[in-house]
């Protein structure tokens, strides 16, 4: 019996390597295989190496063009922030345990914008310690594995999708209308102790609307933005090949129209706000000989983007009061403005300025070799990968100015209008244009590997040894970089049961001096398949149970820029002397900033602990992994360590040292029941995080130290109150930071000196990192019919209102909002005893505006990102192909505690969206 069961384990030992070596590459994705790049597949359930991740049944449910708006909250340890602005600017970034990750197509640093969903055939997160070890100076902030779809033997199989989107502003702002904001100027003026701007026949004029063009009433935000936007997108996909040569070929077409409203009338040049792109890829892969396979990438990519070259017009909008200036005058139909606002007129700006038209041109490819030595001993392989990314922009520009028209109204005391009208500025006759490259940046990998993959018995055997370059150039000084990295990794498993894996990694990055540019990360790894123990072997439901853990060292070079280990000289704090025969003046040279001492990569020393559960014939699945970092050498200001008294700059030091520790949770039950399919899924991360040291220099009191206190805290004043009288501000500490006045914030004596400056500030709220992160839904089937919901939300982050400009109203000639007063009460000598804000100021107010426990505010939310209904008409039923339909909505709703702006787009003037689609697929 015994030998059976040795013999029957070396055969399916055999069985496996053979299945390995006929697919030449791992496959990413795969139900029992996990590709940690570098051409190195592993068995998922059996190995030491933990990840995360999704395939096709998400990715393909995502009707965005950013690929990484499909990972909300479906990642244990990924979190995913929205972007901001138009469909060309809004990114979501991407986040483990509050550090950018490094991203990997194919094996390969790419960004993730640039790929569609119909490319992706899976995205992992790597973050255990041996895992991110094995990419040494890049690694340590996590790594996610973008592998993309690869064709499969058969018959041709092609799809086509098209859909339709139509998005919607979520809490859009809605400004003050021009009686409203020239009393509340008043109520500011008066409160500052200045003149009055508007008299009561002025008020009333803007209440009757009895003079428009002097005393208008202009609603800028509608004027320059529709109510809606479109989105138009068609994709075809082909798949198919023989067993020797298969292709994967993904065609996707996207229209967008943003919601800025366009010059209809204007026929020398276009303000369409459009973002057009086309996305190409082919996938190949030959197998050249029984030994020798080849696959071969290329992605191309062309996108247009088009806009009014409109400026700053998102500062514009939110500034540029109702009763400013018309957008035209009636009597001459020239552009509204004042002497205040220039010319900046936001519909002037939208409809004459101009267009601003930009093109990028990508083409991403990639090619790799590999070769199967079984001739020299079983198991031998050799690989070698390169990779060669072009990618440049240009633009072209269409100038044109307006004239434009300050009436200088005012209503004397008896009522009568009076005009001192000025005009200013040219109308262009001849429309001027320019163009030039934008950017442009090459990118190169080479990348050999030897690999040893071997089973006998109950022993399995996996090792291989690598070799890195990487090349980034693009254009401008000190743009560009390399990194080398030389490693090797060797694995054991015994019995299926237990198995260890040692990781080294010698890597190097040209921001670091020469000599001293290469650091070695070390890294090990273990796991114990509980499952395969005799004693849960015969367990019915139980399908797999097994302990992993990991330490390791990497790093992160991410932080640095060039020549920051030089001592720098400049003009800066040198003289000059007026010499020659023009008498000019020439500037000498002086010492800058001092050079970072022992500059060197960020460095992260992890411990993961984790535990995987599948059981009840894999319905239901569960995973837990616990991590605790300590990152070192974080570049900080050096003011704690060295002296001023030198009389020069001191420049960053890699000196800083933080501590993050948490655990990343998942669940899912699916299953299914005849014709009846369901499913849920919840998963969660939570982060905890600690300052040791951060170049904090001495304090006078202990509570002003960082130091113990989580990474990205909150610090600022304790408000206790407003100032109800100048009696009130007379029997309290002097508060330093502008002249007092009724109304305004009154803040606590944090050491009792009867004095409020910068010694009073303390830690308050919480970070800006999220401490709990989180995503759940379900999805139920019926033959075809299909419904799913996804939720996102994070919990312990704190956002500051201040970075939002609707809660810095009229400040410096600003606008207010109807949000603000539906949702606040500022305070005056009337509404004491109701205010919930400060009192209105047309000045700065250092004391109001700065860093305290009112501006302070939860940023918790849980949003609905996605919910789809979709029905599929079989194949059998149309004949020709399969029919899917489906309604989708993304961005549906959000629950927080904010109410007035979106709680991920405090200072965005561009509209936060809500989106609803429309689409059908085929497949033939």
């Amino acid at each position: 019996m015994k030998n059976t069961i040795i013999i029957l384990l070396f055969a399916g030992c055999l069985l496996s390597a053979s299945a390995r070596q006929n697919e030449g590459f791992p496959v990413a994705g795969a139900p029992d295989t996990i590709s940690l790049g570098y051409g190195i597949g592993v068995d998922r359930d059996r190995s030491a190496w933990t990840q995360a991740g999704v395939g096709r049944e998400v990715l393909d449910n995502a009707p965005q063009i950013d690929a990484a708006k499909a990972l909300y909250g479906r990642i244990a340890g990924l979190n995913v922030y929205q972007g901001v602005g138009t469909t060309a600017d809004n990114i979501a970034s991407l986040s483990i345990h509050g550090q950018a990750p490094l991203v990997l197509v194919d094996g390969f640093p790419r960004d993730l914008k640039n790929l569609t969903v119909q490319e992706i055939e899976s995205v992992v997160v790597l973050k255990d310690a041996a895992a991110v070890a094995l990419y040494g100076v890049r690694g340590a902030n996590g790594v996610v594995m973008v592998s993309t779809r690869r064709g499969t033997p058969g018959k041709l199989k092609v799809g086509v999708g098209y859909q339709y989107g139509v998005s919607t502003q979520f809490r859009a702002p809605e400004f003050a209308d021009a009686f409203t904001y020239a009393r509340s100027l008043n109520e500011a003026l008066t409160n500052d102790g200045l003149s009055l701007r508007y008299n009561a026949h002025e008020l009333n004029a803007f209440r009757s609307g009895k003079y428009p063009s002097y005393y208008p009433n202009v609603d800028w935000w509608n004027e320059v933005y529709n109510t809606t936007a479109s989105n138009h997108r068609l994709n075809l996909t082909f798949d198919g090949g023989s067993r020797k040569f298969r292709y994967y070929t993904a065609v996707d077409y996207m229209h967008d129209r943003g919601f800025f409203r366009s010059n209809e009338n204007e026929s020398r040049y276009k303000t369409d706000p459009t973002d057009v792109r086309l996305n190409i890829r082919a996938n190949i892969d030959v197998d050249i000989t029984r030994s020798t396979r080849m696959r071969l990438n290329v992605m191309g990519k062309i996108a247009e983007t088009n806009r009014a070259n409109y400026g700053d017009i998102y500062n514009i909008l939110y500034n540029t009061p109702s009763a400013a200036f018309p957008i035209r005058y009636d009597d001459d139909g020239l552009y509204g403005g004042t002497s205040i606002y220039g010319a900046n007129n936001p519909v002037a700006l939208l409809m004459d300025s101009g267009n601003y038209r930009q093109t990028i041109g990508m083409l991403l490819g990639d090619l790799s070799l590999r070769q199967n030595l079984d001739a020299l001993t079983p198991g031998l392989s050799a690989e070698v990968s390169v990779a060669f990314d072009n990618v440049g922009s240009m633009f072209d520009q269409a100038t044109k100015t307006y004239r434009y028209k300050d009436a200088q109204a005012s209503v004397s005391t008896d009522g009568t209008l009076i005009t001192h009208p000025a005009v200013y500025g040219k109308d262009s006759e001849v429309v001027g244009h320019s163009q030039s490259f934008y950017s442009l940046y090459m990118r190169s990998d080479l990348q050999a590997k030897i690999g040893y993959d071997r089973c006998w018995s109950r022993h399995h055997v996996q090792a291989a040894l690598i070799y890195d370059q990487q090349a980034y150039t693009a254009n401008g000084r000190n743009n560009s970089v390399r990194r080398q990295s030389a490693l090797a990794t060797v694995g054991y498993t015994f019995d299926n049961r237990y198995t260890v894996n040692i990781v080294g990694n010698y890597s190097g990055s040209a921001y670091l001096p020469e000599g001293d540019a290469f650091h070695f990360y070390p890294a090990v790894n273990a796991a114990w398949v509980l499952s395969e123990e005799p004693f849960l072997r015969n367990a019915k439901q139980l399908d797999l149970l097994k302990l992993s853990a990991s330490y390791g060292i990497s790093g992160w070079d991410g932080n640095l820029s060039h020549e920051l280990w030089r001592q720098s000289f400049g003009n800066t704090n040198a003289h000059g002397y007026y010499f020659s025969n023009n008498v000019a003046a020439y500037s000498g040279l002086a010492e800058g900033n001092l050079a970072a001492e022992g500059l060197v990569p960020e460095e992260s020393r992890r411990v993961t602990v984790g535990l995987d559960l599948r059981s009840f014939g894999n319905r239901f699945t569960a995973s837990v992994e616990g991590f605790f970092e300590r990152r070192s050498h974080i570049l900080i200001s050096s003011g704690a360590t060295v002296s001023g008294i030198i009389g020069i700059g001191v420049g960053l030091q890699p000196a800083g040292e933080h501590e993050y520790r948490g655990f990343d949770a998942s669940i899912a039950w699916n299953d299914r029941r005849k014709d009846f399919s369901y499913g849920v899924y919840a998963n969660a991360s939570y982060l905890d995080s600690e300052v040791i040291a951060d170049g904090q220099e001495y304090q006078p009191y202990d509570y002003l130290y960082h130091r113990g206190n989580r990474v990205g805290q909150s610090y600022g004043l304790e408000v206790v109150g407003i100032f109800q009288s100048q009696m009130e501000i007379n029997e309290s500490p002097v508060q330093t930071f502008s002249t007092v006045r009724p109304g305004d914030f009154k803040y606590r004596d944090q050491n009792g000196d009867n004095r409020i400056d910068d010694l009073d500030m303390v830690r308050m709220h919480g970070s800006s990192v999220p401490r709990f992160y989180f995503g759940f839904g379900f999805h139920v089937g019926y033959k075809g019919i299909e419904l799913s919901a996804d939720f996102q939300g994070m919990t312990g982050r704190t956002v500051n209102l201040l970075n939002c400009p609707l809660y810095k109203p009229l400040i410096g000639n600003g606008n207010i909002s109807q949000t603000l007063l539906d949702h606040e009460i500022p305070w005056s000598a009337e509404r004491a005893s109701e205010a919930t804000m400060p009192r209105l100021t047309t000045l700065s107010n250092a004391n109001n505006y700065r860093n305290n426990s009112y501006w302070y505010r939860d940023g918790s939310f849980i949003k609905l990102r996605n919910l789809t209904v979709a029905y599929t008409l079989p194949k059998r039923i149309l004949r020709f192909a399969d029919m899917k339909i489906y309604l989708q909505g993304t961005n549906l709703f959000s629950l927080d505690n904010l109410k007035t702006v979106d709680p991920e787009q405090l200072g965005a003037a561009y509209p936060s969206v809500r989106s609803y689609w429309a689409g059908v697929k085929f497949n033939f």
